[in-house]
């Protein structure tokens, strides 16, 4: 089986209607085992509306962990103080 099949087959939760909106289906990431692929993706947002996205489904599907919602708002801190630049 290919290693497309297998993904589209995953018990993981899927937004495509967030996909759609905003480019990416946060729950990708966030259903993730390995616990630093969220953090690291998080870190690598540049959209402010992406962040609200992961916040949403973080919060939706998993409960709202402490240590994903922390990268969220941290991410979002470092977004203003650029665009304050």
């Amino acid at each position: 089986m290919s290693a497309t099949r297998r993904a589209q087959q995953s018990d993981r939760p899927r937004y495509p209607d967030v996909e759609a909106a905003v480019g990416e289906d946060p729950a990708r990431f966030l259903a993730c085992s390995e616990h630093y692929l969220p953090l690291a993706r998080i870190r690598g947002i540049q959209d402010k509306g992406l962040l609200s996205a992961y916040r949403a489904v973080e919060i939706r599907e998993f409960g709202g962990r402490e240590i994903v919602l922390e990268a969220i708002e941290e991410r979002e801190r470092e977004l203003d103080a650029e665009g304050s630049r």
